[in-house]
Formats: structure tokens, sequence, C-alpha cells
């Protein structure tokens, strides 16, 4: 009696109590979801009516994904408490919260793919991230399928092969986004110490979008495939989606602190022909492309001025629109470089 007791301990600790933990964790990260969804509409109210309905999709979607996973906690260990009988069952919200998460993915993995695309014109490497972020959806939604087929946890390692290869196209996916806008950043330097600080921060910031998903699905296809029957993987996959929410809406609130990271390095910003861009004492931007000019700071004695300009892009409707300024014809003087880093903020 005693064996089985601890048997089933194990059993409850490493199945719901995992699931529990993943729970808590995801219900924490909603949290700053909020809280960076709420900072985003405050401090980027002209924003494209796309770029807002994103983000409002995304977070509808993260909420729905909390609603159905606490729903989902509740049936097993309320509803059917001192029922050993029903632990086993799959719970309609169970399987349907799994495509929640890769409408999540699909979304977030095609807006950094096209920030890709903004900055390398790769199309063979966006149409090689789409295809994984499609492959990640549709095999969720497989998984979801094929829960309501089985009816039974016990029976989830029949679905090894579709969780391993649906969460590891988003991990390749996730990783080929860092490592192709740290590469594509990395070309844009210019020798300057202070916009190749800029280039750096901007490095960071793609690492940290796509390391941390990358590792959380890494982590749930491995202990699905060594332990599908219980739900330790599924702890991960509860707060993967969250963690790509964040990612977008931090890519999102982060432009000001680069813009001002600008200014600090002497570019400065400018309207472009056609371009609607009010500023204001936070630097706050509206639609339209974008220039950085960088003017070198003319000796007492000299009436000299030099000005250069770059191509700029946003994640705004007319950044496909390509801002060009004649620069004057004068000689350079100093060691003041005209490149500034194509960036997109």
């Amino acid at each position: 009696m005693s064996g089985t007791l601890v048997v089933e301990a194990v059993s409850v600790s490493t199945t719901f109590g995992a699931a529990f933990i993943g729970l808590v964790a995801g219900a924490v990260l909603f949290g700053v979801t909020l809280l960076q969804t709420y900072e985003y509409y405050k401090r980027y109210p002209q924003d494209s009516f796309h770029m807002k309905l994103m983000v409002a999709v995304l977070t509808a979607l993260d909420t729905l994904h909390l609603v159905l996973c606490t729903k989902t906690i509740y049936w097993y260990l309320i509803t059917n408490y001192n029922r050993p009988d029903n632990l086993d069952n799959t719970t309609w919200s169970m399987a349907l919260q799994t495509d929640c998460n890769g409408i999540i993915g699909l979304i977030v993995e095609c807006f950094f793919a096209r920030r890709v695309w903004l900055m390398s014109k790769n199309w063979p490497l966006v149409v090689i991230i789409v295809v994984l972020a499609t492959l990640h959806f549709g095999l969720g939604v497989v998984f979801t399928a094929e829960s309501f087929i089985l009816g039974h946890f016990s029976k989830f390692q029949r679905l090894t092969w579709v969780t391993c290869t649906g969460l590891g196209a988003a991990a390749v996916s996730d990783i080929l986004i860092a490592l192709s806008m740290c590469y594509y950043l990395q070309k844009k330097r210019t020798g300057i110490e202070r916009t190749d600080d800029l280039v750096t921060t901007l490095m960071l910031y793609s690492i940290n979008t796509g390391l941390l998903t990358s590792i959380i699905a890494t982590t749930a296809v491995i202990l699905f495939a060594v332990m599908p029957t219980n739900f330790l993987w599924l702890c991960f996959f509860w707060i993967m989606g969250k963690c790509y929410v964040n990612s977008v809406l931090a890519s999102l609130n982060s432009r000001d602190r680069l813009r001002q990271k600008v200014y600090s390095s002497g570019v400065n910003i400018t309207p472009s022909p056609g371009g609607r861009i009010v500023t204001d004492s936070s630097h706050n931007f509206r639609d339209g492309p974008i220039l950085l000019r960088r003017v070198s700071n003319p000796a007492p004695k000299l009436a000299v001025a030099v000005e250069t300009t770059t191509e700029y892009k946003t994640d705004y409707p007319d950044s496909s629109q390509t801002a060009s300024v004649n620069s004057p014809s004068t000689p350079k003087l100093g060691n003041e470089d005209s490149k500034v880093p194509w960036v997109a903020l």
C-alpha cells in the first residue's frame, strides 16, 4: 500500500503539479504582458493601425490561453477532486490551448521575419523562417485533433513526432531570426565607436529575442521525447507563448530608448520628403520613413558643414519607401565618418 501511495504521489507531482507550476509562471508573465501592452498604447498612439491590431490580437490570444490553462487545472484538480479515474482523460480546454500558442508563435515569428527581410532582402532566408513558423502552427493543430481522438494522456507517446517536429521547427526559426539579425547588423558597423555601440545594443536585443524562446522550445521537445506521459514539458510549453508575446512588446517599447541612443551618438532624426513625422520632448514619432543624418561639429572658425544621409526604415506603413536627400558636395573634414548603421526601430 505504501509503495502504491509513493508511485501515485510522484505521478501527481510530475503531471498536474508541473502543470500548476506552469500556470503560475504563465500568470506572472501575463501580468508583464498587460503592463507592456498598456505602455505600448500609451507611448505610441501614432503607430499604424496594423501594428496596434497585431498587439491587440496577441494580447487577446495570450489572455485566452491563460483562461484555457486555468480551466484545465480547475477541471482536473477541483471538479474531479478525488476522482482519479478522470485524471487520464483529455479535456477540451487542454487540447485547444495548444492552438493559442501556435497562432501566437506564427504571428511573432512572421513579425520578426519581416524585420529580417527589411534588413537583408534575403527572400530565401525569410521563406525558410516563415515555413518553419507555419510548420509549428500546423503541427499544433494536428496535436489538438489527435488529442481529441486519443482521449487519454497515457497515449500521448504516439504524438512524439508531432510535438518534437513542431516545437523543433519553432526553435530553429527563432535561432535563424536571432543569428540572421546579428549577422546583418554586424555588416552595418562603421568603425565609429558611438554608432558601433548602437549596433551592439541592437545585436543584444536580437539575441535576447530568439534565445529565450528557442531554449524553452528545445527544453519542451527534450522533455516530451523522454517523458511524454507527464506534464514537465507542458510547464515549459505554457510559458513559451507568453515569452513570444513579451518579446514583441519589448521590441516595440524599446524604440524610444534606442532612438535616444541614436541622439546621444550624434545622429539627428529628420523627416524625409513626404514623411509625416512629429517630434516632441520624449521623441515620439508619427508614421512615415525616417532619415538618419550625421552632421559634423564645425570648427569655430570654419563655415563648412558636412551632411550625409543613409536609408532608415521603420515598422510603419510607409516603411517600404526609400528616404533620400541630396548630400552637399562639400569636402570632408576631420575623421567624421559618413556612414550610420541601418536599423529597424
